[in-house]
């Protein structure tokens, strides 16, 4: 059986995370003996301590916090100190989840942690001073795990051929000069590449592929029967996000205000273009586009009264992104045969795992 090296960089770690569509396919090849997933060392404690935007937010607040406390009165140190316990105890608990999730998968893909070898320091050293890359300048502190990565990669390469998962630019451009390693944006567009698919290609049978436009089929015919599911999901990818809009009433030259969306009030105008992509090992992608009513909080935008002279805070934004269809793989692999939006709630599991637009309606004043 052919097998493939993916080596997976943090940044797609944090972007695709452990449980979207082209991760679910990729660890499903791999369960399967086809793939062989590679994480450096580096990577795989980066991902673990701050594996998320928000990981990374809570710890320079905790930093800001200490700051804070320097320029307060005795006496106000104690509500500070309860604030900072609060926000130690939910970076804590994240931190706990991020290493819980990424050693299952582990297991589960039985991935392979690559430790630096005993020559990477130096090596890593030379790079720092010489701002060599991927330093993105003389002793650039910051870019210390990107050396070692680089490091790990290079010594890997060494026997045989590598695909590459890494959205970090430095890196990656680094990564393309070296031999027998070629690197992808992202999952997706690595297993679309004809190394991938060559490495894979008689895991498909020609059931499984009338299968696949019979799901997709019944799915754009009945997708109602997923929307209550659907817009659950839409509103966990949205409610959080901070958007940058042009105000009407300010001058261009103010620049860009911000919002900040705290939850979603409904989704509405779903639309699918019909485009579809099957992964293999029964995970399918179908693309989509909605339109969203969030309530946001907009500190620098005047006060927004409805025709019942109400505070309004109520925004609408423009979605679009791709839906994860999940299904056992014996079940495509079966005699072809038509499904409705009944039969498939029962058998496929269905998520939207990343937004790629979120994009704010103008508003008429």
């Amino acid at each position: 059986m052919p097998t493939i090296r993916v080596v997976i960089d943090t940044s797609i770690l944090r972007s695709d995370s452990l449980s979207s569509g082209p991760m679910e396919a990729l660890a499903r090849f791999a369960e399967q003996g086809y793939v062989e997933i590679v994480v450096p060392y580096v990577v795989a404690k980066e991902f673990t301590t701050k594996s998320s935007a928000k990981m990374e937010s809570m710890d320079g607040l905790r930093k800001a916090l200490k700051e804070l406390r320097k320029t307060l009165p005795k006496h106000r140190h104690e509500i500070i100190s309860e604030f900072e316990a609060r926000i130690g105890k939910e970076f804590d608990d994240l931190e706990a989840s991020a290493k819980q999730r990424f050693n299952e998968w582990r297991s589960r893909t039985n991935a392979t942690i690559v430790d630096p070898g005993s020559d990477h320091a130096g090596k890593v050293l030379a790079q720092y001073f010489a701002g060599s890359p991927p330093f993105t300048a003389v002793k650039a502190r910051k870019d210390f795990p990107d050396g070692f990565i680089l490091e790990t990669v290079r010594d890997l390469a060494a026997h045989g051929e590598l695909l590459m998962a890494c959205v970090d630019g430095p890196l990656k451009a680094a990564l393309e000069d070296i031999p027998d390693v070629t690197t992808f944006t992202g999952i997706k567009e690595l297993m679309d590449s004809d190394a991938f698919k060559d490495a894979v290609v008689e895991t498909q049978t020609g059931y499984e592929t009338e299968n696949v436009k019979n799901v997709v089929r019944a799915f754009l015919r009945d997708w109602t029967v997923f929307k209550s599911e659907l817009e659950d999901h839409v509103g966990i990818r949205v409610s959080g996000r901070t958007l940058s809009y042009r105000n009407p009433h300010y001058d261009e030259k103010d620049g860009y205000d911000e919002l900040y969306i705290e939850s979603s009030e409904g989704v509405h105008d779903w639309n699918f273009d019909g485009d579809s992509d099957y992964l293999g090992e029964g995970v399918l992608l179908v693309n989509f586009d909605a339109r969203v009513y969030v309530d946001v909080d907009d500190p620098m935008s005047s006060p927004y009264y409805d025709d019942e002279e109400r505070l309004d805070t109520t925004r609408e934004v423009t979605v679009s992104g791709v839906i994860t269809i999940t299904l056992e793989p014996t079940i495509l692999q079966q005699s072809p045969k038509s499904w409705s939006g009944a039969e498939l709630q029962k058998v496929a599991e269905i998520s939207i795992d990343e937004l790629y637009d979120i994009d704010l309606v103008s508003r008429s004043y």
